[in-house]
């Protein structure tokens, strides 16, 4: 009875258990001096992932074994996945001001200027969902506006 029971617990639990895939953009933007503050905040275990995946080395971030490229692969990706339009659509050139662990997460510090007065804005987050087919990315702007983007719907267009 007792094998019973732990088998169909064991069972269960497969259903239950359901992995959760998620991106957190956060991004002040100062529409009036065109400036965008953004961290993006992913998981060590996807960033893992990503880096075996695409780019087939086994990273071992936050380690002293982390491969030397690790991190300039990472910026490649996110620039290649991650991207701000605003106005006419013209991209922002995102620099990345640092990279840092915390836990078990990875943060990007990113900043990019418009010069210009920002009155729309376009961003696009495919972070992830070519891995993932349930990845959720969030972006929170200005601590005001939150939104999931996925597969199906990577970008979200706002007037501000």
């Amino acid at each position: 009875m007792v094998l019973f029971f732990t088998v169909w617990i064991n069972f269960c639990s497969a259903f239950w258990a359901h992995p959760m895939y998620v991106s957190m953009t956060n991004m002040d933007i100062d529409s009036q001096k065109g400036d965008v503050v953004l961290s993006i905040r992913i998981f060590i275990h996807d960033v893992e992932t990503i880096l075996h995946n695409k780019y087939n080395i086994h990273s071992w971030i936050g380690t002293s074994s982390e491969h030397s490229d690790s991190r300039r692969l990472l910026g490649e990706y996110i620039h290649e996945r991650f991207s701000i339009a605003v106005n006419n659509g013209k991209k922002l050139d995102l620099q990345t001001d640092s990279i840092t662990i915390v836990e078990e997460s990875m943060w990007f510090y990113m900043k990019g200027t418009a010069q210009q007065t920002i009155r729309r804005v376009e961003i696009e987050n495919r972070l992830l969902t070519d891995f993932f087919a349930k990845q959720k990315n969030l972006v929170i702007i200005n601590n005001k506006i939150g939104r999931e983007l996925n597969r199906k719907t990577p970008k979200i267009e706002l007037s501000l």
